[in-house]
């Protein structure tokens, strides 16, 4: 059996690999025509589902054991225990904050998708979609736990030449 998806839309950013990683950055998704009016009543909803395509992912080979991120140093994993984009179907999802609608273009923060990123849908985000206490392996645990450590490092450094700099480039004594 085989699907023929259709985007709904393309995404319109020029943030860099590391904002979309961070999901710091600020993106559009401009709506074709067609759909357009689909977005009737969205702006009510503060989160949204983002499914798009990995477009520019390579063509995966068949492998199903990943390492997660990336990351060799990290044992092998099943793939679809990770958010490997080398995947049989590259489609991805993310939760975003939806900052506005205008017409048929959204205002989003979090999306980690690059520019021309095919949309695929949107899905409004509801209380019926979290979980209280999702169980994660200790494994990815510690993937977090790292993560959170090198953007706080990132940041302790950024805040230190700032300083240093003194606010707004002036010296300070």
């Amino acid at each position: 059996m085989q699907f023929k998806l259709t985007p709904i839309g393309h995404v319109v950013t020029d943030a860099g690999h590391e904002e979309l990683r961070h999901r710091t950055a600020v993106s559009k998704i401009i709506i074709d025509r067609k759909y357009a009016r689909g977005l009737k009543d969205l702006e009510g909803f503060s989160h949204l589902y983002v499914l798009f395509m990995l477009h520019e992912a390579p063509k995966w080979k068949g492998n199903l054991m990943v390492h997660p991120r990336g990351r060799t140093d990290l044992k092998e994993r099943g793939i679809f225990a990770t958010r490997s984009p080398h995947r049989p179907n590259p489609i991805a999802l993310t939760l975003v904050k939806l900052l506005s609608k205008r017409g048929r273009v959204l205002a989003l923060k979090g999306l980690d998708a690059y520019d021309g990123t095919p949309v695929l849908d949107l899905k409004p985000y509801d209380r019926h979609d979290s979980t209280p206490h999702p169980q994660v392996p200790l494994w990815w645990k510690k993937i977090e736990r790292e993560g959170k450590r090198a953007r706080c490092s990132q940041s302790t450094m950024l805040a230190g030449r700032v300083h240093r700099a003194g606010r707004f480039g002036s010296k300070t004594r």
